[in-house]
């Protein structure tokens, strides 16, 4: 069912389509294509290759670009990584030829979803990075920083740096919850509960998770709905309620096979097939299992490949076929040493950027401290500079009693004028010359 920012774009596409006006008429399709995205893929796809039919017709290459793009999004989210990758190459051509910053910080935030959607946490990280600092430099408004944020965010959650995850969901939070921007405040409610689900306040991630099932619901965000009910399911598996967890994978699965997301569907089946396996239920849990393992070889998603081996090894020990089991269980030996050491290499990358990033804070720190005390330098040197100024110039003396003209025309006792105009202080006393002159030779001080 379409939301209402849907209804609403699909009611101005219809007048443009009577009334047509070519830019107004892409960005709308440009819209409609990314609104569509995890309701309807193939919808979405359709308006994505009618902007690219137009502006190849038109020859608008900024267009064309962007056309690209959500091409690049919309194969990602369906798991066809290669084509994905390829849509965004096209589209990196185009606005490196036009100098398009802006245009090239979406593109590498897009190629940061594919790694990260196929496991590569560490490469996810290095374009989230750059695209954060192109919308940086380019001035980037609120709301696209938040999203930088938001995905670096979910790549430090898979490395288990919580605390890095947080404070970067935090920054995210504050913006949308200000704007009340409820479709991207369901994925941020979503990664929250995550992040409580591995500290293991379960409490607190199913208040989450169901916030953003929530509004996902209302909004008719059916791969959203999707995601959360596997969340959900996971929840409930990991307290031992089978019954309750299968009633949410199944759903799930549903609206993955209906909607086309494959990487959803190899990460459900796994499940499904586990809890099978658990209540007695093996052929099926057999079909679900391979279906899923096939599924993730293909997309080449490793996290998913070693889901359905774990599942498959214990499937196979349940039915006592011990050599299918045996089998299964060095695959997955093979794999996980192989994932071994990818993570190893990722957490180096996470902890390099962490040492980036705090270097930079630190340096900021010390550059601010540095302008604080020079500022406060300044002003003492100011200060210092204007009582110097006021003893400066030729100062008209009296030859005979020593008296200062001032500017007004006044003559004044020259410790009254320099009092006057410093802050120096006299106290008075007799020289040794004047004493003598004064007093005569014979006089010595008491």
């Amino acid at each position: 069912m379409p939301n209402e920012e849907i209804i609403v774009l699909e009611k101005e596409l219809e007048e443009l389509r009577s009334k047509p006006d070519d830019s107004e008429l892409l960005s709308v399709l440009n819209k409609l294509a990314l609104a569509w995205i995890h309701s309807d893929p193939r919808k979405a796809e359709a308006y994505a290759m009618e902007v690219l039919d137009i502006a190849q017709k038109l020859g608008l290459p900024v267009e064309k670009a962007k056309s690209y793009n959500t091409l690049g999004i919309i194969n990602c989210e369906g798991g066809n990584f290669p084509e994905a990758m390829s849509y965004c190459r096209k589209s990196m051509e185009i606005c490196e030829e036009l100098g398009d910053e802006s245009g090239m910080a979406s593109i590498h935030g897009t190629i940061a979803l594919i790694f990260r959607a196929q496991g590569m946490i560490d490469k996810a990280l290095e374009h989230h990075h750059e695209s954060l600092r192109r919308k940086l430099e380019c001035g980037a408004g609120e709301d696209e920083l938040a999203r930088c944020y938001f995905n670096i965010g979910a790549c430090y959650s898979i490395l288990l740096r919580l605390d890095l995850a947080q404070s970067s969901y935090e920054y995210a939070r504050k913006i949308w919850e200000k704007s009340d921007d409820r479709q991207k405040l369901a994925y941020l409610y979503n990664n929250i509960g995550c992040i409580h689900e591995k500290e293991e306040e379960l409490d607190k991630a199913y208040e989450s998770f169901q916030k953003s099932l929530e509004i996902r619901e209302d909004l008719g965000d059916r791969k959203g709905i999707a995601s959360i009910l596997s969340n959900l399911g996971g929840l409930r598996e990991g307290l031992g309620d089978n019954e309750s967890a299968l009633d949410f994978y199944i759903r799930s699965l549903e609206i993955y096979e209906e909607i086309g997301n494959r990487r959803g569907i190899a990460y459900i089946c796994g499940c499904i097939g586990g809890i099978y396996t658990e209540l007695g239920r093996l052929d099926e849990a057999e079909e679900l299992i391979i279906r899923g393992l096939e599924l993730s070889r293909k997309l080449e998603i490793k996290d998913w490949e070693i889901h359905c081996l774990e599942k498959i090894t214990d499937l196979y020990e349940a039915k006592c076929d011990l050599q299918k089991a045996l089998q299964h269980s060095r695959e997955l030996k093979i794999c996980l040493e192989e994932h071994l050491n990818e993570k190893s290499m990722e957490k180096i990358a996470g902890l390099q950027v962490q040492f980036e990033t705090e270097k930079k804070e630190k340096e900021a720190e010390i550059y601010r401290l540095k302008n604080v005390e020079l500022s406060a330098m300044n002003d003492r040197l100011r200060d210092a500079l204007a009582d110097v100024k006021q003893l400066q110039g030729m100062l008209p003396i009296c030859a005979s009693c020593k008296k200062v003209r001032d500017d007004d025309g006044y003559w004044q006792q020259i410790e009254s004028y320099v009092s006057d105009h410093s802050d120096a202080k006299f106290s008075h006393g007799i020289c040794p010359e004047c004493s003598v002159k004064l007093y005569g030779k014979d006089y010595t001080r008491e």
